[in-house]
């Protein structure tokens, strides 16, 4: 079964990660894919402490690939295999639902909330469109 995490560093997101971590230690034959969206909203703030866009967007990247970098260790550790990928930019829900459609996947595991300070009412906005969008079972961690 392939999997897909979609994580950005939040605190459901490594539940998420965590989650699927057991599972792939119990089924051996799931692929786990974790990726993560340089969303450069997410970096507005930046602009008061840097000079240039090209300055946000390689602080953004290396943010990120941190993050997936401390998930490889973590699967590395249990013996898990992991796959992990950097989208460069985009809308994270767009890229979500397009990564599950074109790559096949058979599941999603992901958080509830994420960083993003534009939250839904119940659940994050990027949950709720991937909901709305994505027709493969999704397990949602809070």
């Amino acid at each position: 079964m392939k999997v897909l995490v979609p994580t950005d560093g939040s605190k459901s997101a490594q539940n998420a990660i965590k989650h699927a971590l057991a599972l792939a230690k119990d089924h051996s034959k799931m692929e786990v894919t974790v990726i993560t969206v340089i969303n450069l909203s997410d970096f507005h703030r930046a602009r008061d402490f840097m000079s240039s866009p090209e300055n946000i967007i390689a602080a953004a990247k290396e943010n990120y690939l941190t993050i997936l970098d401390d998930v490889e260790k973590i699967f590395k550790a249990e013996g898990v295999p992991v796959k992990t990928a950097l989208i460069e930019s985009g809308d994270a829900a767009e890229a979500i639902i397009s990564t599950v459609k074109q790559q096949g996947f058979e599941k999603v595991i992901m958080g509830t909330r994420g960083l993003t300070g534009l939250e839904g009412f119940i659940l994050g906005s990027v949950v709720n469109k991937v909901i709305a969008h994505v027709r493969v079972p999704i397990t949602l961690v809070h």
